[in-house]
């Protein structure tokens, strides 16, 4: 359970980048309403949040047309192609449901990793930044050290290189893999269950 003043803070600071693993239930086709943010709106939200476990990817991208400034709305599109399903079929009735989920790198709005992690062989400082942002961050979130999830190798490289000593890191594949949603959930549940 979060608290409404760290739910506050964090909405305040980086809602446009970050949000939490939740997701209104599917409708009647398996990637409906990924992007219906009611669920924000409840008054109980911070009932179902919890801040033992970030979800960690690699960088922030508007992608999909979604250009909003709707908070939490990162990881929750409403994109024909998008996989975010995925990651909420795997999640959903776990005790990670409800955890905070954000990107390590807030300022370099790319779809192609390969590219991201180009510029960042080449400029260092990128991550230096980001890595303390991201620290502050889940300060917020936390006093305690949370569990960071990595989706995906680039994330998780990143995250060892730089915060292996800080916290306990674990990784999953990242939901937009080729991989169906029942494979992906039991890959991710295998990771997990060890947590």
């Amino acid at each position: 359970m979060i608290n409404q003043e760290i739910y506050a803070e964090l909405k305040e600071h980086y809602s446009d980048t970050s949000s939490w693993t939740v997701w209104k239930e599917p409708g009647s086709k398996v990637k409906s309403n990924t992007g219906d943010m009611s669920i924000f709106e409840d008054e109980n939200i911070c009932a179902i949040l919890n801040n033992k476990y970030v979800f960690v990817a690699l960088n922030y991208s508007n992608t999909h047309g979604e250009q909003t400034k709707t908070p939490w709305k990162n990881f929750h599109s409403s994109y024909i192609y998008q996989n975010d399903y995925k990651l909420r079929y795997a999640l959903l009735n776990s005790e990670f449901w409800g955890s905070y989920i954000t990107d390590i790198i807030k300022d370099l709005p790319e779809v192609d990793s390969s590219k991201v992690m180009k510029q960042l062989k080449n400029n260092p400082q990128i991550i230096e930044k980001n890595i303390k942002r991201f620290k502050k961050e889940l300060n917020t979130l936390s006093d305690k050290r949370p569990v960071l999830i990595a989706l995906g190798n680039d994330s998780e490289r990143i995250l060892k290189e730089n915060l292996e000593n800080e916290y306990e890191i674990y990784k999953i594949k990242h939901y937009s893999a080729w991989i169906n949603k029942e494979n992906y959930k039991k890959e991710v549940l295998k990771i997990l269950k060890d947590i």
